[in-house]
């Protein structure tokens, strides 16, 4: 008995029940595609909402004098492992300090969230030097490991400084003032 004989002899109903079978069987795997989907957006969202977040900035305070920091920042939700921290400038010539490089031993460590690391340079010295460095790291957490490329534009804190008084015997005035930063800062 061959395939055409046998759908012959089925009767009306048993050819319904055959085609709702398989449109059933149809819509149950589309319903699993879309199942399996989903799971994989949610797991994605969850993990780019948990996951470590490692930025660079320049900060700038200003007591009397101003100064500038280069910043390294975990804006994440979990810790992060700096595997690899690599730019283009030579960091040892913005350092106060010349015979240590700024960040040289921050490979291996391990940063939690809003946590920082920072040195502070002279602005304009560096810009002597160079208007931007470019950095590349690479960082992980948990099983997942994450690469970024940041650009820190120097002169973008040029005129963004606000004065302060700093007159002799005027120290409640500079700290009021350094209060009022910070808290212009935190907003």
């Amino acid at each position: 008995m061959d395939f055409e004989n046998f759908v012959l002899q089925l009767s009306p109903s048993d050819l319904i029940q055959i085609a709702g079978i398989i449109v059933s069987l149809i819509c149950s795997l589309i319903a699993i595609a879309i199942s399996l989907k989903t799971l994989k957006q949610n797991s994605k969202m969850i993990e780019n909402s948990t996951r470590p977040y490692i930025g660079i900035y320049i900060a700038s305070t200003y007591i009397r004098d101003v100064s500038c920091y280069l910043v390294v920042k975990n804006f994440g939700q979990s810790a992060a492992t700096i595997r690899s921290f690599t730019y283009d400038f030579d960091l040892a010539k913005l350092s106060d300090f010349s015979e240590r490089e700024p960040f040289e031993n921050i490979e291996g460590s391990t940063l939690m969230p809003q946590q920082s690391n920072k040195c502070v340079f002279d602005l304009h010295e560096a810009l002597e030097e160079v208007k931007q460095i470019n950095f590349h790291v690479v960082y992980s957490s948990g099983l997942h490991t994450y690469t970024d490329d940041i650009c820190v534009s120097l002169n973008s804190q040029l005129g963004n400084f606000v004065t302060h008084n700093t007159s002799p015997n005027k120290e409640l005035s500079i700290i009021a003032e350094t209060l009022q930063d910070e808290y212009i800062s935190s907003l």
